[in-house]
C-alpha cells in the first residue's frame, strides 16, 4: 500500500510524534493504531445490537429495541446490577 501524506496542526504533529515515541514507533504506525481503535458506527451498531441479544437471551430481558433506545444507561445499569450480583456470589455477606 502506497503511504499518504494528511495535513495536521503542528500541535497535532508534535503531539502524534511524542505518542510515536513513547511507543517506539513511528507517526504512521501511531496514526494506525489510533484509527483502529476507534469503532465506525456500523461495528457500534453491530456490538448493540450484539450486546441486546446476549441480555435477551441470558438475562430474559424483555425490552424492547426502542424502550431500549429510550434509556441510555440502561445497558449500564444491567452491568452494575450483573456485577453486584457476581460480587455477592463471590464473597458473600457474613452475619455478625
Amino acid at each position: 500500500m502506497a503511504d499518504a501524506t494528511i495535513k495536521v496542526s503542528p500541535d497535532t504533529r508534535d503531539r502524534l510524534a511524542a505518542l510515536a515515541a513513547a511507543s517506539g514507533t513511528t507517526i504512521g504506525a501511531q496514526v494506525a493504531r489510533l484509527v483502529e481503535q476507534q469503532p465506525t458506527a456500523e461495528q457500534i451498531a453491530e456490538r448493540v445490537a450484539e450486546g441486546r441479544r446476549l441480555l435477551r437471551e441470558h438475562f430474559g430481558m424483555t425490552l424492547t429495541d426502542p424502550e431500549l433506545d429510550e434509556g441510555p444507561d440502561l445497558l449500564q445499569r444491567v452491568y452494575g446490577i450483573a456485577a453486584a450480583d457476581t460480587r455477592a456470589k463471590v464473597a458473600p455477606r457474613r452475619s455478625a
